[in-house]
């Protein structure tokens, strides 16, 4: 049963966005939207073969963080983060930035240090983010 994508971006990502042009934008917004086809789909395990975590961040018992970088081509990579709702059957995907390669690290982090500030960690945790 495929269960239904919804799909948020920030304005950061909206940026990121518009530095490419129309034809880009296009060939950018298709393949992500192909990687969520996939992600809804039975075979959801084939969307994170091209998706990772730069870090291991355990929130507590509970939670472990939902942050990927997702390799949209060899020269772009889109940080989002990937929660399921199931009592609305859904998979919520949030856009926060669309990075070359090379600043993917950088910009994960970032992002990990600002959506995670606010949540109270365990007292020894061993993994911290910090911003680079």
């Amino acid at each position: 049963m495929e269960m239904e994508i919804l799909i948020e971006s920030t304005k950061d990502f909206e940026k990121d966005l518009e530095k490419f042009t129309d034809t880009e934008k296009f060939k950018l917004i298709k393949e992500m939207n192909r990687y969520f086809q996939i992600l809804s789909s039975e075979d959801k395990e084939s969307f994170y073969e091209n998706s990772e975590q730069f870090r291991n961040i355990k929130l507590n018992h509970f939670y472990d963080s939902t942050i990927y970088s997702l390799k949209i081509n060899d020269e772009q990579r889109v940080i989002l983060t990937i929660d399921d709702d199931p009592i609305f059957g859904c998979i919520l995907v949030t856009l926060f930035r669309l990075v070359n390669t090379a600043e993917a690290h950088k910009a994960y982090n970032a992002v990990a240090e600002i959506i995670y500030q606010d949540f109270t960690v365990e007292e020894n945790q061993e993994t911290e983010v910090h911003c680079c």
